[in-house]
């Protein structure tokens, strides 16, 4: 089965001379269209994910931006997709559709110069984001390098004004462009177009740009096994907070300490990531049934037991989550407030949940984070007589808008859970309850109450 990038080493096109085999010539689209590539613009083939199509590499029959030679002077270009400077494009019709170019310097698509007897001449077939000054409103332009005469044995030049012109006369939003082929032409007084062409070169110049799945490895300060085959998993090498991210290599103070979330001219660096990571614990189990409240650390609002789940019973047991997704980014801000919002940290995929039993007296406060669990589920037994004994449940950082939290009360007769947060104080969940408390960016409320 043929690769689909083959077109670029002239071994699967009729008429492809530019190519990577002895005696081909490479001219400048092929590193051009590389570095566009990296931007990311190119060509989303649909064909990439359907795993069971059977010409899922077909490079020429109706694949997308395929241009092939239908006469003396004329190429039809199959439709597909692309993006360009991150919009996505439908072009010459989209996927199974496709148009025909009439390569004449008459057509308002071609800038050309007419080719005169003994001439020839390179054309770029390239798309841009422009619809209206396009065949059919097809997004695809052609562009006529300076003709040369072939006696000379000199290759015409390709022309370059599309990289930074891509339409003659039109002001562009969108300037950015990919390059689906290289033509090559000669004089031909016996043609039927209007420069009197003969094409006798097609060169495939297309890039593909990558599809689904993405894989992401995950992101630690520790190490793999002495193999190299897994990542080593320590109890506080994950990375679950923007500060963890930003100290990768080094910490607060170290020339080498990264700048992510940090400010530049006093502004927000406007930067945000994602990543894949595996959730922090404590290096030892808490007690169960009467676990520490989180005060700081890399089990900070990760669970009763630094982030083991409830049923561990030692710590050879001991289960976390292995792979979780994060996001960090600003927060809320206000409009007039240049600097940008605090940076947020949340988990993706997974909520987490705590469930334990607190049976200690006095006032426990349990603090939790925008990138910790999401869901307790909480006995908090009856204190000593004489003695209060509340637990309270207290937001801890910046949280993004919308995040959620949901607290229930299992034991059935005391009511001695609170939620603290910016906008409510000491609310109590009663026995049997459950509440679900949402932020909008600067204040807690409770959403539910059942």
């Amino acid at each position: 089965m043929v690769n689909p990038k083959s077109g670029h080493t002239a071994a699967n096109i009729t008429l492809g001379v530019d190519g990577l085999r002895d005696g081909d010539v490479i001219t400048s689209p092929s590193l051009t269209n590389l570095v566009e590539g990296i931007h990311g613009n190119g060509i989303l083939r649909l064909q990439d994910g359907a795993r069971d199509q059977a010409n899922r590499n077909e490079v020429m029959t109706n694949a997308p931006g395929h241009c092939e030679r239908l006469s003396a002077y004329t190429l039809r270009v199959h439709g597909g997709f692309c993006v360009l400077d991150g919009a996505l494009y439908q072009f010459a019709g989209g996927p199974g559709s496709n148009i025909t170019l009439t390569l004449e310097n008459a057509q308002n698509y071609v800038t050309s110069t007419a080719l005169a007897s003994g001439e020839e001449v390179v054309y770029v077939i390239y798309l841009v984001g422009n619809s209206n000054a396009s065949v059919s409103n097809s997004r695809v332009r052609v562009l006529g390098g300076t003709p040369t005469t072939t006696s000379t044995g000199v290759f015409p030049p390709v022309p370059d004004g599309f990289l930074t012109d891509p339409i003659t006369g039109v002001t562009e939003k969108n300037a950015q462009t990919t390059v689906l082929a290289v033509v090559r032409a000669i004089h031909n007084p016996s043609g039927g177009g209007g420069d009197l062409i003969d094409i006798v070169e097609v060169n495939d110049k297309r890039v593909f740009l990558h599809t689904t799945p993405q894989y992401m490895t995950p992101l630690t300060t520790s190490s793999t096994t002495a193999g190299a085959s897994t990542v080593v998993r320590a109890y506080n090498t994950g990375v679950n907070n923007d500060v963890q991210l930003k100290n990768l290599e080094y910490g607060a103070g170290h020339d080498e300490q990264g700048d992510f979330g940090g400010t530049t001219s006093s502004n927000r660096i406007d930067v945000s990531a994602i990543w894949v990571s595996h959730q922090n614990w404590k290096a030892s189990i808490n007690d169960a049934t009467n676990p520490t409240p989180p005060s700081s650390g890399p089990d900070f609002g990760l669970g009763p037991q630094g982030g083991y789940d409830s049923t561990t019973a030692t710590y050879a047991d001991a289960q976390t989550p292995t792979d979780v997704l994060y996001y960090s980014g600003q927060g809320n801000a206000k409009q007039s407030l240049a600097a940008g919002g605090a940076m947020t940290t949340v988990r993706l995929g997974s909520k987490g949940v705590d469930k334990f039993q607190l049976t200690t007296s006095g006032n426990k406060v349990w603090k939790f984070t925008s990138y910790g669990d999401q869901v307790f589920i909480t006995d908090c037994t009856t204190a000593p007589s004489g003695t209060t004994h509340t637990l309270d449940y207290t937001p801890d950082g910046e949280f993004p808008e919308g995040h959620m939290i949901w607290i229930q009360n299992t034991n059935g007769s005391h009511d001695n859970i609170r939620f603290n947060g910016t906008g409510i104080s000491n609310q109590i969940i009663e026995a049997g309850k459950t509440a679900q408390y949402v932020f909008d960016g600067q204040t807690w409320y409770r959403l539910s109450y059942v």
